[in-house]
């Protein structure tokens, strides 16, 4: 590559870098001010008490419910078998 070209990707390549990263944190300005604001700039007053417990609770409970499919192929193994086939491994099995 001359260094013309080169010169000229690399200046192209910088203007996308930073225009990339420019729309990044204005968007996370943005995002916070949004989040900051409640709608209709109006902030309510509740009235809420608060209740108290007279003591902390003894443990947490968990529920974890597994479900399965039948033939289920992770991603990951269809990725693998993808990439397989293209490298002349075996393909998928049919």
């Amino acid at each position: 590559m001359r260094p013309e070209k080169a010169l000229a990707w690399y200046r192209r390549m910088s203007v996308v870098y930073g225009l990339g990263a420019w729309t990044l944190l204005g968007s996370l300005f943005l995002w916070s001010k949004k989040k900051d604001t409640p709608p209709g700039e109006e902030i309510e007053q509740k009235n809420m008490s608060t209740i108290e417990l007279s003591e902390s609770p003894k443990g947490f409970y968990v529920e974890t419910i597994v479900t399965y499919k039948e033939d289920f192929v992770p991603i990951t193994s269809r990725i693998i078998n993808y990439l397989k086939s293209w490298t002349g491994g075996p393909g998928p099995r049919s």
